[in-house]
């Protein structure tokens, strides 16, 4: 067996015993954290949350708040694209 193969095996055999990590999109429905549906909805959230965070002055509770959201969307977003990112080199292997 290939070594690009093995570790796509041992990486799908983690994640079905683990349980990948969902994402639910605005619609309400569940979707992989690694799926492209992800990183639209999440993208989609994260000008949204700008736009609504620029509304307000600096130094307010409302800006702090939004600033706290937007630091976890951006992560969730960052993981999102890195784990696409690794299934298609996966996929090239």
């Amino acid at each position: 067996m290939k070594r690009a193969s093995f570790r796509r095996l041992i990486r799908r055999v983690i994640q079905e015993t683990a349980g990948e990590e969902a994402h639910r999109c605005l619609n309400g429905e569940c979707v992989p954290l690694s799926s492209p549906e992800c990183t639209i909805d999440l993208e989609f959230r994260i000008s949204d949350a700008t736009a609504d965070r620029d509304s307000f002055d600096t130094r307010t509770d409302a800006r702090t708040h939004y600033n706290g959201l937007l630091k976890v969307l951006r992560r969730k977003l960052r993981q999102s694209k890195k784990m696409q990112l690794q299934d298609l080199i996966d996929l090239e292997e």
